[in-house]
């Protein structure tokens, strides 16, 4: 079975699901070039964090590799009252930065939700 992602699907559905929850998400190429992106209140470098998330993943990828694991699919990362979730779609990266209130399985939720078959 082929499903097909929607990058503006997801995109919109997160925003509409986490409300004034979410700061910023991106969505880059694996590489770290801006796909698509919503930037709530603040202005936020984006492309500096896409960069460095794009890096970090290529990084994990490897450490993975070299332990004889799979590349991970997504990380977490924790500071005082925040995440920053990275997950790792096909060949892009979706990048949210959030209270730390919100449920990650939600945010897993409307991702899955936002894929369809063709």
């Amino acid at each position: 079975m082929t499903l097909t992602i929607d990058m503006d699907v997801i995109l919109n559905n997160l925003i509409k699901d986490l409300g004034p929850s979410v700061y910023f998400i991106l969505i880059s190429s694996e590489n770290g070039v801006i796909k698509k992106s919503y930037i709530n209140e603040e202005e936020f470098n984006k492309a500096s964090i896409s960069l460095n998330i794009s890096q970090l993943y290529e990084l994990a990828e490897e450490t993975t590799e070299s332990i004889g694991l799979h590349s991970p699919d997504f990380n977490i990362i924790h500071t005082d009252n925040y995440y920053i979730l990275s997950i790792k779609i096909l060949e892009h990266l979706v990048i949210l930065l959030t209270e730390d209130q919100v449920e990650v399985k939600g945010v897993f939720n409307t991702i899955n939700n936002s894929v369809a078959p063709p």
